[in-house]
């Protein structure tokens, strides 16, 4: 249909017959672009393209479900059969897979796309690992003659399945059968054994089919039959579809001749007037002769591989005769044999496999012996997968590694064994939590005490009675802060919340400070208590006016404040604080102070001490901090 954009109509110069140029239209499907829902080549306004009809994009019509897609939705339905564990309802998806995977002519699984590759090892281990159902004890040999006639009747479900329609085809015209008699009761016990076998061998057709031969015959092994050779698929009926005539190009798009090239000229000859003459190449010496090869002897004919038969342990007897001890030790262990599996592996040199089997057949002893051959770094990661926490344990003591084994103590949630082992790693912290889990108060109090003690040692005290606070331990806190100077005591019970024990402290050294006639002391107390008036008043009376003056300031008195910065020469706190009470005569009188600073008094010692003492206590919070936080 004609387009408001001249893209449906017919007109000539186009690819195609009559059609138009490529590309136009809102989806292409103009005359001459690259095909419509239905086109052919070329066009003449009805949307056909260069292209084969198909198009592109929105106008592709949906393609025939790929092997892949029949493959992932047999194995929803083989998923359903296996969750009822009806070996019967597994049989169908089994063949239907089968018959997707013949036309893939699979080399390996890894042709596969991803999703498929997984979706299908996962569901036929799932098949593979189910147990075996016991047959009835009538007899040992009537249940084996009737497990070999089953197999034998079902060994080609898909050579039967194929053969049918051309037997019901030759039977048309043929005389009717004679009636075949009744068929006995069927056990239900053999019936299910024989549909396991069914679903066994099923599955290695699966694997043959899928490229996997190990997996294959692991299943065939299972079965205990021998694998017989798949049919020939049909070959495909579909005619090749004839390719459409190419039409001829023309008019302005025609390639031009190409002109004569002209004749190439002499090639100049290598000489003094190149780069440099070859060197002439020196003779090269003579090759001694080379002696007779001996003859070689006949090479001796591999025999081939006989075929196994009877039961599980037979074909492992086999593989172990023939030198297969690594096959013969995986069917032992597929059937629960874990002690011969492990006998067969170390055989076979497989010594991480004849540990696992070990750890699953709980064989400690011979586990214990594995163990010591394998690498140190190994043996840890080892038997953490293989869930062999006893012998970990026993490793970990060995290497006195008392951490780790006081973790697999806290995972097997035996808090008390994990505090003990904590204690002996001396992580004295791990121990006293641990100790608390397990509600062991008394040894966490001994623990906590060894950590104070330990703190103390190292000078941490302010995190040394931190612990003691944490537990109520006010008066235990208070005894390792004493040591400290007052000045940074005191910090510190302040910053631990012991109001009243700071307080005490306190007016202890205020008093002290009385009674030793020290003004400075008693002034730094006092400022301490928050007694900020009684503190500026004693600074000034001490001759420190420059303690004085922020105090008064934070009184609020600036015109006392204002006469100390005068005094003390301070131009710009004077400046500053006579313009705040709109003082003229002030401000001039502070205008007029010399720019030079004026020097403060100098501080007696006890005064510096206890500036020592308050930057020591800072130094001493920020550092106790970083410990408690590394605790």
């Amino acid at each position: 249909m004609a387009q408001e954009n001249g893209s449906g109509g017919s007109r000539p110069g186009g690819r195609g017959p009559n059609g138009g140029a490529p590309g136009q239209g809102p989806r292409r499907d103009g005359p001459g672009g690259f095909g419509g829902r239905g086109g052919g080549p070329g066009g003449g306004g009805h949307g056909e393209g260069r292209g084969r009809g198909e198009g592109r994009g929105r106008d592709r019509d949906a393609g025939p479900v790929g092997p892949g897609q029949r493959v992932i939705a047999e194995l929803s339905v083989l998923e359903k059969a296996l969750s009822k564990n009806d070996f019967g309802a597994e049989k169908g998806p089994l063949e239907a897979i089968v018959r997707s995977l013949r036309p893939m002519n699979l080399k390996s699984l890894d042709d596969l796309d991803l999703n498929t590759r997984g979706r299908l090892i996962t569901t036929l281990l799932r098949v593979q690992r189910q147990p075996k159902p016991a047959l009835p004890e009538e007899g040992a040999a009537a249940p084996e003659a009737a497990a070999t006639t089953e197999g034998t009747e079902a060994a080609a479900p898909a050579e039967a399945s194929s053969e049918a329609p051309a037997a019901e085809g030759a039977g048309e015209g043929a005389a009717p059968a004679e009636a075949a008699p009744a068929a006995p009761a069927v056990d239900p016990a053999k019936e299910k054994h024989g549909a396991w076998l069914d679903v066994m061998t099923l599955v290695g057709r699966v694997w043959r089919a899928a490229g996997d031969r190990e997996r294959s015959q692991a299943a065939f092994a299972l079965s205990g039959r021998e694998p017989t050779p798949e049919p020939e698929a049909p070959a495909r009926s579909e005619a090749p579809r004839e390719r459409s005539e190419r039409p001829e190009r023309g008019g302005p798009g025609e390639r031009r001749e190409r002109s004569e090239r002209p004749p190439r000229g002499d090639r100049p000859e290598r000489g003094a007037a190149g780069a440099g003459e070859r060197r002439e190449r020196p003779p090269r010496a003579e090759r001694p002769e080379r002696g007779e090869r001996p003859a070689r002897g006949e090479r001796p004919e591999r025999a081939p591989m006989p075929e196994l038969t009877g039961d599980w342990k037979e074909q492992a007897t086999q593989l172990e005769g023939l030198g297969r001890t690594r096959d013969a030790a995986r069917l032992h262990e597929r059937n629960n044999g874990f002690a011969d599996a492990t006998r067969l592996f170390e055989a076979g040199g497989d010594l991480k496999s004849a540990l696992r089997t070990a750890l699953a057949g709980q064989d400690n002893d011979a586990a214990r012996r594995l163990v010591g051959t394998l690498p140190p770094d190994q043996i840890g990661p080892t038997l953490e997968k293989a869930g062999a926490y006893e012998l970990l344990m026993e490793h970990y003591v060995a290497k006195a590694d008392f951490e780790k084994v006081a973790g697999l103590y806290e995972r097997a949630r035996q808090f008390d064994q994990a505090a003990l082992a904590y204690e002996r790693a001396n992580k004295l912290t791990l121990a006293r939590k641990a100790y608390e889990r397990a509600r062991d108060l008394p040894s966490a109090n001994r623990i906590r005490g060894l950590e104070v003690k330990a703190l103390v040692e190292r000078g941490d005290r302010l995190g040394a009675a931190t612990l003691l606070v944490a537990v109520g331990q006010r008066r235990e806190a208070v005894e390792v802060l004493s040591p400290l100077p007052p000045p940074k005591a005191f910090h510190f019970m302040q910053r631990l919340t012991l109001e009243d024990e700071a307080k005490e402290l306190a007016q202890r050294e205020l008093a002290r400070a009385e009674q030793e006639q020290k003004p400075a002391g008693r002034a730094r107390w006092l400022e301490l208590l928050g007694d900020t008036a009684a503190a500026a008043e004693t600074w000034t009376q001490a001759g420190r006016k420059d303690k004085a003056l922020p105090l008064y300031e934070k009184l609020g008195d600036l015109p006392r404040a204002a006469q100390i910065a005068e005094e003390l020469q301070q131009k710009d706190k004077a400046v500053a604080l006579y313009t705040q009470l709109n003082d003229s005569a002030g401000l001039e009188r502070a205008k007029a102070l010399p720019d030079a600073p004026a020097t403060p008094p100098a501080a007696d010692k006890s005064e510096a001490g206890d500036d020592a003492d308050g930057a020591a206590a800072t130094t001493e919070n920020a550092s106790s901090a970083g410990e408690q936080e590394s605790q």
